[in-house]
């Protein structure tokens, strides 16, 4: 069975990266080693981080010995060198070819080249992986101090405003009130008891586990 393999990250389906681009890349590199595609398997919203194998499995595909997979970029076949070089030895060893674009056949012994650029790739497609997340941290501690809100619900004591990159954490005021109070009794009551006390004195709903959050973030 000869399949092509296809994917792209939600990020990149948003700056429209093509599927079909893809497509014709794999067929054609298919073509080049006198082979036809008889299936594309198609990841679309799925992170080259996650293991190939599993991302296989996930589409109810089992690569079994004599298959061969085309890939249009190393990319495209993983962002994780661990699980690059840790696929393409258990492909060896089932005899399953995966050959990708501009590195040949990377299972054949005798491509060494292939092999080796297949290695130095790996390793940067990580570190560019690396890259990308550490821009996102800190991206997200610059938002979060100017007071942006960087997804999920909003904390105890404040509404989100806004969307998307414009969205913006607002304080209410008598859940801040609160917050002052859970606060101000932190250490001498127990955590149901400061949930109790704010509810009589502000007429605010709040659980023991929120008031422990309140406590650890500081605020």
């Amino acid at each position: 069975m000869n399949y092509g393999y296809l994917r792209v990250s939600t990020d990149e389906q948003a700056n429209g990266t093509s599927l079909d681009t893809q497509r014709r890349e794999v067929t054609g590199n298919a073509l080049t080693h006198n082979l036809v595609i008889d299936q594309f398997i198609e990841d679309a919203g799925v992170s080259g981080h996650l293991n190939f194998l599993d991302r296989l499995a996930a589409n109810g595909v089992t690569p079994q010995p004599g298959d061969v997979i085309v890939v249009a970029k190393l990319d495209r076949f993983s962002r994780n060198s661990m699980d690059t070089l840790n696929t393409v030895h258990a492909f060896k060893e089932k005899q399953i070819r995966l050959i990708i674009n501009g590195h040949g056949d990377v299972t054949d012994e005798k491509n060494i080249y292939g092999q080796l650029m297949l290695e130095i790739m790996a390793a940067f497609a990580t570190h560019e992986r690396r890259v990308i997340k550490d821009r996102q941290r800190v991206g997200q501690a610059a938002k979060r101090k100017a007071g942006g809100h960087i997804g999920g619900h909003a904390p105890f004591g404040f509404r989100v405003e806004g969307s998307g990159k414009n969205a913006a954490l607002v304080p209410i005021a008598e859940q801040q009130a609160a917050i002052e109070t859970i606060k101000s009794l932190a250490g001498s009551m127990s955590l149901r008891a400061i949930a109790d006390e704010v509810r009589k004195r502000h007429g605010v709903a709040i659980s023991h586990v929120a008031v422990k959050k309140v406590l650890n973030r500081g605020n």
